[in-house]
């Protein structure tokens, strides 16, 4: 699994609701769940720290102290503006492949049949937002489906 399918997946688990009303996981799946998302958790730290510390690392010198400054010369706001342009490039290079690069710590992101009843339940009315896209429940429960049912 890619970085990037993992963090998906990541997204996706984080909107599952535990408990609704009287509906409520039963504690196997609960835990099940939470230990999921804290292995999912931090592979996506992980990725953030490193995507961070790249960035730090593409900073040309004096580029922190050009962007604070208020009044730019023309000159000083044409070297700032290519050098956004190569950190950007660089950045965007960088978190693309990075992204893809396959995770190296296996885990089982797989639910039952069962398991997925049971969310379904509780989360029938579950509409979410995730990455701006506001999806209703059952586009939602679509999508966890194809990302985490065993077939």
């Amino acid at each position: 699994m890619t970085a990037n399918e993992l963090m998906i997946r990541q997204n996706f688990l984080n909107k599952v609701l535990l408990k609704d009303g009287d509906n409520e996981l039963s504690k196997d799946l609960k835990v099940k769940i939470m230990r999921l998302r804290i292995k999912l958790s931090k592979v996506r730290k992980e990725f953030d720290e490193d995507v961070q510390e790249a960035a730090k690392g593409f900073m040309p010198e004096g580029f922190q102290q050009l962007a604070q400054k208020q009044d730019k010369t023309e000159e000083e706001q044409k070297l700032f503006n290519e050098q956004s342009a190569k950190l950007n490039d660089e950045y965007n290079a960088y978190v693309l492949k990075r992204s893809q690069e396959t995770v190296d710590s296996i885990i089982d992101t797989k639910f039952t049949d069962a398991e997925y009843n049971e969310i379904l339940e509780v989360n029938a009315g579950n509409d979410v937002e995730i990455n701006g896209q506001k999806l209703s429940a059952p586009d939602f429960l679509e999508v966890f489906y194809s990302l985490f049912v065993e077939e």
